[in-house]
């Protein structure tokens, strides 16, 4: 079931589908990974992070990449279209 807003017309739930959220996060934690690195390139704690991030989370990220690069151009905008009527929809509500 998916939630609504009050008004019942536009959901609530993030607006970025779960392709585009894994992607979104992956990029973000591997840029401030990177960035960690060139700062402290000897932090043990980075080393673990950065394990982690590719044991664990960059091929799902990966994966979601290859899906969101595999849209065709009509998909895209259809979806570009969707994220902006969706994001009109809470901005007036």
């Amino acid at each position: 079931m998916t939630a609504t807003s009050s008004t019942g017309s536009a959901p609530a739930g993030p607006l970025a589908d779960e392709d585009e959220t894994r992607v979104a996060s992956a990029r973000i934690t591997a840029t401030r990974l990177g960035t960690a690195l060139v700062r402290d390139p000897l932090d043990r704690t980075v080393h673990e992070q950065m394990r982690h991030f590719l044991d664990h989370d960059s091929e799902p990220a990966l994966r979601s990449w290859a899906a969101l690069k595999a849209r065709t151009p009509e998909e895209l905008k259809s979806r570009i279209a969707e994220l902006l009527t969706a994001q009109a929809e809470r901005s007036v509500s």
